[in-house]
């Protein structure tokens, strides 16, 4: 049998009921074929969250059965992210764009050296010209800006959702 026609995922008779009687997923058949493109589409509450940790073996409380075809595995990202509790958002932000953020730190060092008094040897000795192109290629990096805009834009979405 050629790959394409091959089912490498079943689920059969899935239901799902949360307490105390809200039931998100009944009797779902479903089947996958190597390769296949799916999306799965629903209103608010309907259960498709629900659905994917079941087919990603998170969500365990269910009835029915999933069968994967042997040498098959499924990935999950979740709709949520686990942040950790001990840092502060500016902290998580900074970790995800930590190159950017050293970047932005080692620009803002250039640009405090060149705010200080130089004279005439000290801009033209090589280390004064390196520093230049290495401000001028920083300023080509786009990202290094836009990260101050995100910081910007999060930092009011806090405070407007503390507010309300």
């Amino acid at each position: 049998m050629s790959d394409d026609k091959k089912i490498i995922f079943s689920m059969v008779g899935v239901s799902k009921i949360y307490p105390p009687q809200k039931q998100v997923l009944k009797n779902i058949y479903l089947s996958f074929y190597y390769g296949a493109k799916i999306g799965i589409l629903g209103l608010n509450g309907a259960g498709k969250s629900t659905l994917l940790k079941i087919i990603a073996g998170l969500e365990k409380s269910f009835q029915g059965e999933v069968v994967f075809s042997p040498g098959y595995s499924v990935g999950y990202l979740s709709q949520e992210p686990e942040l950790d509790p001990s840092k502060t958002a500016r902290e998580i932000v900074m970790e995800g764009a930590q190159k950017t953020v050293d970047l932005l730190k080692e620009f803002e060092e250039i640009n405090n050296k060149f705010a200080e008094p130089m004279s005439d040897d000290e801009m033209n000795n090589s280390s004064s010209v390196r520093v230049r192109y290495k401000m001028r290629s920083m300023r080509r990096t786009v990202g290094s800006w836009i990260i101050r805009l995100k910081w910007r834009w999060m930092r009011c979405a806090v405070r407007i959702r503390i507010l309300l």
